[in-house]
C-alpha cells in the first residue's frame, strides 16, 4: 500500500466523521493502519463551513476513497457534509460514485443516510470499538476494495461546470446553511436510480416549496452549482412567471406561450434550427437532442404558480427522462405529481451568520441583540438578509439594539425602511418582505384572510383548529357545522399558499410565520374586523381556560395559554382581565408561584382600574393572590389580603354569602401554617354552619374546609376525630370527583398521614405510594404537591425501618425545593428538618447538625426567635448537640433561642414547647454533672 507523511503523500482512505464520534472512529482507523492502509484523519472538529482548511482539501484530493462514519449526527455537521459532497462529485466523474464513497453505519437503520444512493451501497455496519475481530474484518474488506481503485480523487478529470441554458447560475456569497437540503433534493431527483429501495419509477420530479422569501430559488440555484457535476448534459433554467411574483398574471394561455418561448431559446442554444417549426416540433427535437447526448441534465422551473391542474403542471416538466425536473413553488397542492422538499426557515446559527456577514456586532450587548433580532425575524432568509444589508448601510447611525427597538414600534414598519436601504438581492428577488408576502395573501379568500387576521393578534405559536372554529362561530354567529366549514376553508387556503404550516404535535394546529402576521398587521389591517376577531378570541379562551384548574388538562391547553398571554399583554376590558386570572391560576396549579404572583398582581391592578375595588371579580383576584403568597411562604402578606377580602365581603354583601366560606377557609389555612392552631380551628368551625346554608355538603369548598378542620384537629392531637373527617371527605371526593382528581389526592395524603400517626404504617404507606405515583404522572417530579407526598412517604419508610430509602427521598425533595422554591421557603425549611432527622437516625450527627443550624438561622430571620416554628427548630438542634456532648454550642442555642421559654406560662404552651422544658432540665443536669 502507499505510504504517508510527505507533502505529496498519497492516502488509501480519507476518513470523514463527526468529532463527537472520535472514540469509535479511532478504533476503525487503527484497524485500517494495522492492515497496511494509509489513512488521512483530521483530529480537530471543524465547526464552520468556511473554516474548511487547505489540509483537508489536499487530504481529500490525495485519497483514493472516502470512508464516511455515518452516524445520526454526521449529516448535521457542516464539515462532514462538505467532505462528503466534494468526494461524491469527484467520484461521479470516475463512474459510479458508490465505488469510492464507503459508508460505515453505526445506527440500526439507514434513513439518516443521504444521498439515497449510499443506502444501496451500504458498505458495513460499524463494529463495536472493543470488537477486535469485527474491526479486523472491516479493515480487510476496505483494503481489498481500494486495491481495485487506481486513481486518486484529485486525479480524476477536473470538474467542468455544465452548460447553463436560460440563466447563468452565479450563486450568492451570502448563501448559508441548507447543506442537508441539498442531499434531500439530490435524493429525490435520483430516487428512480434505486427503485428497489425507493419503490419509485418514472421521471424524477422534485418540488422545493415554502413561504415567500424563504430561499427556494437560491437553494435551487446553489444546488445546480454545487451538484453540477451530476448533470453534464446541462442546466436548463425556466421561469414560470407565477402570479405570486412581480410579473403580471399571464393566464393559462400566456403560461403555455411563455414555456414555448423559453424552450425555443434552449433549442437554439443547443444548435437546433427552429425557424419555421411549430412549438410541438421544437419540443420533440429538444427531447431527441437530450436523448442522443445520453447525459443527465437538470430542468429547473422556478416559481410555479398555485392553482394549476395536472395537465398544465405537466406541461412545465422536462421533455425527456434524462432531464431531472426541479420545481420551486409556494403551492402545497402538487404532491401527486412532484415529491416535495419542504423548505423552512434557517436554523439560528445560519441566520445569525447571514445577518452578521454584512456587519459584525461589537460587544456582548450587541451580539445578544443580533441573536435576538434573528429570532424576532423568525430566521426568515429574506428578512435577515434585508436587515443585515440595511444595518451595514446604517453603521454609525443605528445599532443592532436600536433596530430591535424600532422593529417593535407598532406605528411604523421598520422592515420596509430596511428594504429601501438593502442591496440588490440574489436572484433579483423583491426586497420588500411585505410585497413578497402580500402577493400570496392577496390570493386568499375571505376565510383565509380571517384566519391570518386572527393569527396577527395571537402569539407566534401554533393555533389549534378548534380555537379557529370557535372564534369563527362566535364572530360570524354561525352554527357549529357552518363554523367548521368556514375554518376548514381558511386553513386550507393559507396552507396551500405556504402561509401556514401544520404543527405535528397538535392535530389540526397551524403555525403562521411572524412576518406573515406582521405583514397583515401593517398592510392588511381591517381594524374593525380584527377587533371583532379579538373579542371573539378572548371570549372563547375565557370559556376554555377554566379547565386549567385541573392539571391533567394542561397538556391539552398549552397552546391556548400561550395565545391568552398574548391577548392579555395590556388588558383593557373586564373579559381580558378575567382571562389574565386564568393564566395566573394555570401558573399556580403547576407550582410556578413566582409567575402566578406576577400575573395575579397584573390582574388585580387591571380589575381595580376597570371595575373598582369592591367588584366581585376584584375580590376574587385578591383571594387568589393571597393564596399564591401563602404558597410562596409570605404568610403575613397572605393573611393581610384575606382579612381585606373578608372585610370587603362583609361590608358589601353581608356576612353570609357564597364566597364567605371560601375566604374563611383560606384564612384558616394561612393561620394553620403560621402555627396559630386555635385561631385556625376557630375560623374553620364557622364554615360548616355557613356551608350547609350556602354551598351544600358535596361542594368542593365544603369538603376543603372539612379537610382543613381535620388537619387542625390532627395537629391538636384529636387523631380519631381527624381520621373520621378525612375518611368522610375522601369518600365524597372519590364518588363525586374520581380517584385521580387534584382535590382527591391531597385528601388521600392527609388520611395516610393520620394513619401513620395512629401507627397503621402499612395502610399509610399504601396510600402514600398511590398518591405519589399519580402525582408524578399528572403533576411532574418538581410540583410542590409531589414533593409533599415524597416527604410523607419518606417519613413512613423511616418509621418502618427503611432508613436508606427515607434518606434518599428526603435528599431528592430538599434538592428540588432549594432549586424551585428557594432556601427560605417554609417547605424547604421543613425538608431540611426532615432530612436532618433521617441523617440523625442513621448516625450522621454532623450532617444533621449542619442542616438544623442552617434551618434555625433561616427561621429566626424569617419568623422571629419567639415563633413556635423557630422554637421547634431550636429544640431539634439541641438533640444532636446533646448526643455529641457539645455543651458550649447547646448553651448558645438555649441562650439565643430558648431562654424566653421559662418566663412564659407553661399551661399556655403547646405540647412540643413543654417537651423543651424537660430536655432543658436534662441538658442542664448533664452539664452540672460534667458529663
Amino acid at each position: 500500500m502507499t505510504g504517508s507523511g510527505a507533502h505529496d503523500a498519497r492516502y488509501d482512505v480519507f476518513v470523514s466523521y463527526a468529532h463527537a464520534d472520535v472514540g469509535s472512529v479511532h478504533a476503525i482507523v487503527e484497524a485500517l493502519r494495522n492492515v497496511g492502509l494509509s489513512v488521512w484523519l483530521d483530529e480537530y472538529e471543524i465547526a464552520d463551513f468556511q473554516s474548511i482548511t487547505k489540509g483537508i482539501v489536499e487530504g481529500l484530493a490525495r485519497s483514493t476513497a472516502l470512508l464516511a462514519y455515518y452516524s445520526a449526527i454526521y449529516p448535521t455537521r457542516r464539515a462532514c457534509q462538505w467532505e462528503l459532497t466534494a468526494g461524491f462529485i469527484a467520484a461521479t466523474h470516475a463512474g459510479d460514485a458508490r465505488e469510492r464513497i464507503l459508508v460505515v453505519n453505526p445506527e440500526t437503520n439507514v434513513s439518516h443516510i443521504q444521498p439515497v444512493q449510499l443506502r444501496d451501497a451500504l458498505f458495513r455496519r460499524a463494529p463495536a470499538p472493543d470488537d477486535a475481530t469485527a474491526l479486523a474484518e472491516l479493515a480487510t474488506s476496505v483494503r481489498a476494495h481500494v486495491a481495485g481503485l487506481d486513481a486518486l480523487l484529485g486525479e480524476i478529470r477536473a470538474l467542468t461546470p455544465p452548460q447553463w441554458y436560460g440563466m447563468k447560475g452565479v450563486g450568492s456569497t451570502r448563501f448559508v446553511g441548507r447543506l442537508p437540503d441539498f442531499w434531500r433534493i439530490h435524493s429525490v431527483l435520483h430516487q428512480t436510480d434505486v427503485p428497489i429501495i425507493t419503490d419509485r419509477v418514472g421521471p424524477a420530479v422534485a418540488q422545493i416549496r415554502g413561504l415567500g422569501g424563504i430561499g427556494k430559488t437560491l437553494l435551487a440555484e446553489e444546488y445546480a452549482l454545487r451538484f453540477g457535476a451530476a448533470y453534464p448534459g446541462g442546466i436548463f433554467w425556466l421561469r414560470a412567471h407565477s402570479h405570486d411574483d412581480e410579473n403580471v398574471w399571464l393566464g393559462p394561455a400566456g403560461q403555455v406561450a411563455e414555456y414555448d418561448r423559453q424552450v425555443r431559446v434552449f433549442a437554439e442554444a443547443t444548435g437546433i434550427v427552429v425557424e419555421g417549426l411549430t412549438h410541438e416540433q421544437i419540443h420533440g427535437l429538444l427531447a431527441r437532442k437530450i436523448e442522443r447526448r445520453g447525459e443527465s441534465c437538470l430542468w429547473v422551473v422556478d416559481d410555479i404558480p398555485s392553482g394549476l391542474d395536472a395537465e398544465r403542471l405537466r406541461h412545465w416538466f422536462a421533455p425527456h427522462p434524462l432531464a431531472r425536473t426541479l420545481l420551486t413553488t409556494r403551492s402545497r397542492t402538487y404532491d401527486a405529481l412532484a415529491t416535495p422538499v419542504d423548505l423552512g426557515v434557517l436554523d439560528k446559527a445560519d441566520a445569525y451568520q447571514l445577518l452578521t456577514d454584512h456587519r459584525s456586532p461589537e460587544g456582548k450587548a450587541e451580539v445578544d441583540a443580533a441573536r435576538s433580532l434573528v429570532e424576532e425575524l423568525g430566521c426568515h432568509a429574506l428578512a435577515v438578509d434585508v436587515v443585515g444589508a440595511a444595518l451595514r448601510k446604517s453603521a454609525g447611525l443605528q445599532t443592532f439594539s436600536d433596530f430591535r427597538a424600532s422593529l417593535a414600534n407598532p406605528t411604523q414598519d421598520e422592515l420596509e425602511l430596511a428594504a429601501d436601504l438593502a442591496d440588490m438581492l440574489p436572484t433579483g428577488h423583491e426586497r420588500s418582505i411585505a410585497s413578497t408576502l402580500l402577493r400570496s395573501i392577496d390570493r386568499l379568500g375571505e376565510e383565509g384572510r380571517d384566519f391570518l387576521r386572527l393569527a396577527s393578534m395571537l402569539a407566534v405559536a401554533p393555533i389549534p383548529a378548534a380555537l379557529v372554529q370557535a372564534v369563527f362561530r362566535d364572530v360570524n354567529e354561525l352554527d357549529d357545522e357552518s363554523a367548521r366549514r368556514h375554518a376548514a376553508l381558511g386553513l386550507n387556503q393559507v396552507e396551500d399558499l405556504s402561509l401556514a404550516e401544520r404543527y405535528q404535535e397538535r392535530e389540526g394546529a397551524r403555525s403562521v410565520h411572524t412576518l406573515v402576521s406582521r405583514t397583515v398587521q401593517f398592510k392588511n389591517p381591517f381594524p374593525e374586523r380584527i377587533e371583532a376577531l379579538r373579542v371573539a378570541a378572548v371570549g372563547v379562551l375565557g370559556q376554555l381556560l377554566p379547565g386549567v384548574a385541573d392539571p391533567r388538562t394542561h397538556s391539552e391547553l398549552d397552546l391556548e395559554i400561550v395565545h391568552a398571554r398574548e391577548l392579555t399583554r395590556a388588558p383593557n376590558n373586564p373579559a381580558e382581565a378575567n382571562l389574565l386570572g386564568w393564566i395566573a391560576r394555570y401558573e399556580f396549579v403547576r407550582g410556578a408561584y413566582d409567575a402566578a404572583e406576577v400575573t395575579g398582581r397584573r390582574q388585580l391592578s387591571a380589575q381595580r382600574r376597570l371595575v373598582g375595588d369592591e367588584h366581585p371579580d376584584t375580590i376574587t383576584s385578591l383571594n387568589s393572590l393571597a393564596m399564591t403568597l401563602s404558597e410562596k411562604g409570605d404568610l403575613a402578606g397572605a393573611e393581610a389580603l384575606l382579612k381585606q377580602v373578608l372585610e370587603t365581603v362583609v361590608r358589601v354583601r353581608g356576612e353570609v354569602s357564597r364566597g364567605t366560606p371560601i375566604y374563611l377557609n383560606n384564612l384558616a389555612s394561612v393561620l394553620y401554617v403560621q402555627g396559630d392552631l386555635p385561631g385556625a380551628r376557630s375560623v374553620l368551625e364557622q364554615v360548616p354552619e355557613l356551608k350547609e346554608r350556602v354551598l351544600g355538603e358535596d361542594h368542593p369548598v365544603t369538603l376543603t374546609s372539612m379537610n382543613n378542620l381535620a388537619q387542625t384537629r390532627s395537629a391538636q392531637g384529636d387523631l380519631p376525630g381527624a381520621r373520621a373527617l378525612f375518611e368522610q371527605v375522601l369518600e365524597t371526593q372519590r364518588r363525586v370527583l374520581g380517584e385521580e382528581h387534584p382535590d382527591t389526592l391531597p385528601s388521600m395524603n392527609n388520611l395516610a398521614a393520620t394513619l401513620n400517626l395512629q401507627g397503621d404504617l402499612v395502610g399509610a404507606r399504601a396510600l402514600f405510594e398511590q398518591v405519589l405515583e399519580t402525582q408524578r404522572r399528572v403533576l411532574g417530579e418538581e410540583h410542590p404537591d409531589t414533593l409533599v407526598s415524597m416527604t410523607n412517604l419518606a417519613t413512613t419508610r423511616s418509621e418502618e425501618g427503611d432508613l436508606p430509602g427515607a434518606r434518599a427521598l428526603c435528599e431528592q425533595v430538599l434538592e428540588t425545593q432549594r432549586r424551585v422554591l428557594g432556601d427560605e421557603h417554609p417547605n424547604t425549611l421543613m425538608s431540611m428538618n426532615n432530612l436532618a432527622a433521617s441523617l440523625k437516625l442513621q448516625g450522621d450527627l454532623r450532617g444533621a447538625r449542619a442542616l438544623l443550624e442552617e434551618m434555625l438561622e433561616a427561621q429566626r430571620r424569617v419568623l422571629g426567635k419567639e415563633h413556635p416554628t423557630t422554637t421547634i427548630a431550636a429544640w431539634n438542634l439541641l438533640l444532636p448537640l446533646i448526643e455529641m456532648r457539645d455543651w458550649e454550642a447547646a448553651g448558645v442555642v438555649v441562650r439565643d433561642n430558648l431562654a424566653w421559654l421559662p418566663a412564659r406560662d407553661p399551661a399556655s404552651l403547646a405540647a412540643h414547647q413543654r417537651q423543651v422544658h424537660d430536655y432543658l432540665r436534662q441538658l442542664f443536669g448533664f452539664a452540672e454533672r460534667g458529663e
